[in-house]
């Protein structure tokens, strides 16, 4: 069985008064009930509740346990609700670096894009030419060109990317082509 689920079964049993109410309460069958119970009682090694035809009570441990229940069963919630604010809308700050000329032309449209969708996010763009210390500048995001120099990061390439030289006819006249220009 599954703990949390058993301990939810406990708890609603104690709040509502019998394995029948705390059945209707969680949709389920007082006899699964029970066995929730059941099973929490033999894996303690203890009786929670001291159950007759008429009524029901816990013993001083179960009290005890109901206590500690319903604080990891909130616990619980408080957790599940963080993941879900994790999904919803993205929020708070992101620091990304990228190299001026890609940053300027092909980042920034994408940027004003993200942040008319997704208002409370704050970007930091930091444009730089320089490679950057990932961890100790704290970005989360760079974008590069060229190979990955440290394999502990998580790369993905975007795009394939060209580099072209380019130079005027009075530049080439003047200074003359390049060996490595064919």
């Amino acid at each position: 069985m599954d703990r949390l689920a058993s301990m939810a079964a406990f708890v609603k049993t104690v709040d509502a008064g019998s394995f029948a109410a705390a059945a209707s309460a969680l949709d389920m069958s007082p006899q699964m009930i029970a066995k929730h119970v059941s099973w929490l009682e033999t894996r303690l090694g203890t009786r929670l509740i001291n159950r007759t035809t008429r009524r029901q009570s816990l013993t001083d441990i179960g009290k005890a346990y109901y206590d500690r229940c319903k604080m990891v069963l909130a616990d619980a919630d408080w957790a599940d609700s963080l993941a879900d604010e994790v999904k919803g809308a993205p929020k708070g700050r992101l620091r990304i670096n990228a190299p001026v000329s890609f940053g300027t032309y092909a980042l920034t449209p994408v940027i004003a894009r993200y942040l008319r969708q997704y208002p409370q996010v704050e970007i930091d763009l930091v444009l730089s030419d320089r490679y950057v210390d990932l961890v100790e500048e704290e970005f989360e995001a760079v974008f590069r060109i060229g190979r990955l120099s440290d394999s502990s990061f998580i790369a993905r390439e975007l795009a394939p990317f060209r580099l072209v030289a380019c130079a005027s006819p009075d530049y080439l006249k003047e200074k003359g082509r390049s060996r490595d220009a064919a």
